[in-house]
């Protein structure tokens, strides 16, 4: 009988347990200095209010998956534990609270904000810029690439792999060199395409195209201008317009001595190779 009272009293404390109501904002606030203490970021010169609301959202965060309130010790072991996985965080928060951040701050959201360092990378690129950290904007460079969305092509005034305009696109990918190679390639039915789409496709496996459908993969489209458009299509049209006979028989001339001019020095060289002295002919003069 006394083991049913004891399992049951004991089933009653667990439940008690389970439907603990944790306070986070008053646990945060009598603890806050030994928070930010325990994250290690005393050193960010924060005020009284953004010391508070950075212990709020820490302790927050610990509590929301458990129903038991933590000891003091235990928590600020764990919080010391966690500051790294914290740090994005508490990065967010700094962005939350300062229109601008100081130095310090700046180097710890994009050194240890990761995802949120990314998701802020035009703020923090500017704040960057101003401080005149460029050690920080190549730290940015990498976390974009690792947490945001980076495109193909790298924008050359940057150095990010995100929008880009299609100006600093043309500029990124020479596209005078890739235009010309796409007009010796490209037919009557691209000019077609480019009179109904008034835009060039740049695709970063394969080059300058026509639109063909929807697009694939991750691809930028180009918009002419009308003299760029008129341009490509005179080109375009002029290697499949008839060529008058005179000039077909000059080509060919031309053709003719190109390939007479090789073979002259093809011979040439041989002639050289043929006469070179060896060290045999140079004693055999000796002897003589």
């Amino acid at each position: 009988m006394a083991k049913g009272k004891n399992s049951a009293s004991k089933r009653k404390r667990r439940s008690r347990r389970k439907h603990v109501k944790i306070d986070a904002k008053s646990i945060a606030e009598a603890l806050t200095d030994e928070i930010i203490e325990a994250l290690g970021i005393g050193y960010l010169d924060l005020n009284d209010k953004e010391k508070r609301e950075i212990a709020i959202a820490v302790v927050e965060e610990l509590t929301s998956s458990i129903s038991y309130k933590p000891s003091k010790s235990a928590l600020l072991t764990r919080i010391s534990r966690l500051r790294i996985r914290l740090a994005p965080l508490i990065s967010e928060k700094l962005l939350e609270l300062r229109k601008e951040l100081s130095e310090d701050m700046l180097d710890y959201v994009v050194n240890y904000g990761g995802p949120v360092a990314a998701a802020n990378v035009r703020r923090l690129y500017n704040e960057a810029k101003r401080s005149g950290r460029e050690d920080l904007i190549g730290v940015l460079r990498s976390v974009w690439e690792t947490y945001g969305r980076p495109l193909p092509v790298k924008c050359p005034n940057c150095g990010f792999s995100a929008r880009i305009t299609p100006e600093e696109l043309k500029e990124a990918i020479d596209f005078e060199s890739l235009l010309e190679m796409f007009i010796d390639i490209a037919t009557l039915d691209d000019v077609k395409r480019l009179e109904e789409n008034q835009a060039i496709i740049y695709d970063p496996e394969e080059g300058l195209k026509t639109r063909r459908g929807p697009l694939e993969r991750i691809q930028y489209v180009i918009p002419l201008s009308k003299s760029e458009l008129d341009t490509i299509i005179h080109k375009i049209e002029e290697k499949y317009r008839p060529k008058p006979k005179i000039v077909v028989e000059i080509e060919k001339i031309e053709k003719v001595a190109k390939a007479l001019k090789e073979e002259a020095k093809k011979v040439e060289e041989k002639r050289k190779r043929e006469i070179r002295p060896t060290l045999d002919m140079f004693l055999r003069g000796e002897e003589k």
